[in-house]
């Protein structure tokens, strides 16, 4: 680990955001929940319910679909807290990474915040089947793999994390990259063309 959580901050306001409007698709934020305990920095990761129409039983962050009129980081707190019952301050949100477009005709924006840990969750069965944690040096030391596909109209190339009997991938798998690339002031792989 080559930065700090206060240094973080400083690297999302720096970093070259790629912002994305696609027509006909929706706007969504996503939480990546960065863990602070006794243990060090850990992400926290969803499984989502086998009976949802879409990525159902797919490893997620918290997130979803934004109402009219609402804030980017009040969609992400708001949808974190009715999936997992999660509590995190406005104040404690470090940024956000580069859109990332989703099969299911989304745009999401993740925001990055700071969560002390551990604290009581309260998962929503209708959205969530699981969560689990990884700690963030594990995630740093696996090579991801990728390959490129097409998505609907755009393509793109998806990353995989294998980590234990899990594996982290597509749109999650490139929030990951997204933020190990801003932790260690890397420029990160451009994003494919359209």
């Amino acid at each position: 680990m080559t930065a700090t959580v206060d240094g973080l901050r400083h690297r999302l306001a720096q970093a070259e955001r790629v912002r994305m409007d696609i027509p006909g698709f929706r706007r969504a934020a996503v939480l990546v929940p960065l863990l602070e305990g006794d243990d060090g920095l850990e992400l926290l990761f969803t499984v989502r319910s086998s009976s949802l129409s879409n990525h159902a039983g797919q490893i997620a962050f918290p997130g979803g679909g934004m109402e009219d009129g609402e804030e980017l980081v009040n969609a992400a707190l708001r949808e974190t807290l009715e999936e997992v019952g999660l509590r995190v301050a406005p104040e404690e949100v470090l940024g956000t990474l580069s859109d990332h477009p989703s099969p299911a005709r989304y745009v999401a924006t993740p925001v990055v915040a700071r969560v002390p840990w551990p604290q009581p969750l309260r998962l929503n069965p209708r959205e969530v089947a699981d969560v689990f944690t990884v700690p963030l040096a594990e995630l740093e030391a696996i090579e991801p793999t990728s390959e490129v596909r097409e998505l609907r109209s755009y393509r793109r190339r998806i990353y995989a994390y294998p980590w234990h009997d899990r594996l982290i991938w597509g749109f999650t798998g490139n929030v990951v990259k997204n933020l190990l690339d801003v932790w260690d002031g890397r420029p990160g792989d451009p994003f494919d063309p359209w």
